[in-house]
């Protein structure tokens, strides 16, 4: 089955997110679309992505500006409101699941959320929690 629009998305914030997990907090780093291991039919999804995940607090890097420019999100890390929000549980369904489980198995292609709406959902709704508890 293609994956629509909506699960391209999903499953490159997927694969940055794990990355970055993966990475670490470091300098003097950066994460190009090709480290993402991805085919080339979703690489205009990358900076999309990219600076949604900026825009939306989860992650930061020193060169937002540039994604468009160079392909690449330099020194990138998760911001600790994206750690939080990975740790968050949202409702999969029928039973309650980690956002950061969610990540790792849609980024492995176990799983897709998208089409249900509860990854985004989780992100979203995890968002709009800790706004409400500040």
């Amino acid at each position: 089955m293609a994956l629509d629009n909506l699960q391209k998305s999903e499953l490159v914030i997927s694969k940055i997110l794990e990355a970055l997990v993966e990475q670490g907090i470091q300098c003097r780093t950066h994460l190009p679309f090709a480290e993402l291991g991805l085919s080339d039919e979703l690489k205009p999804f990358f900076e999309g992505c990219c600076l949604w995940l900026y825009d939306e607090g989860i992650v930061r890097c020193t060169n937002p500006h540039q994604l468009g420019t160079n392909g690449s999100m330099v020194n990138p890390s998760i911001t600790a409101y994206g750690f939080q929000l990975l740790g968050q549980k949202f409702l999969a369904g029928d039973k309650e699941e980690a956002l950061g489980t969610a990540v790792k198995e849609v980024a492995s292609g176990q799983k897709n959320y998208a089409a249900i709406g509860d990854f985004f959902g989780g992100i979203l709704g995890g968002f709009t929690k800790s706004l409400g508890s500040g």
